[in-house]
């Protein structure tokens, strides 16, 4: 299907695979932006050194 709606010929097709992600595991780099509106306890943090975020366990004692 991208093959077909960018244009490329011969592009490499990947199959779907089904499996479970990984829970993201908080690092001492990772900073919390605040807690996640629709996941009680949990808090989005914004990965050390990038932009990603993800949602994890807020830290023991955290309250806004």
């Amino acid at each position: 299907m991208f093959g077909a709606v960018f244009g490329l010929e011969n592009a490499e097709a990947v199959p779907f695979r089904s499996g479970k992600i990984d829970e993201p595991v908080v690092g001492p780099q990772d900073r919390v932006l605040g807690l996640a509106a629709n996941s009680p306890g949990q808090c989005v943090y914004l990965r050390g050194g990038g932009r990603t975020r993800f949602i994890a366990n807020c830290p023991d004692g955290y309250d806004v």
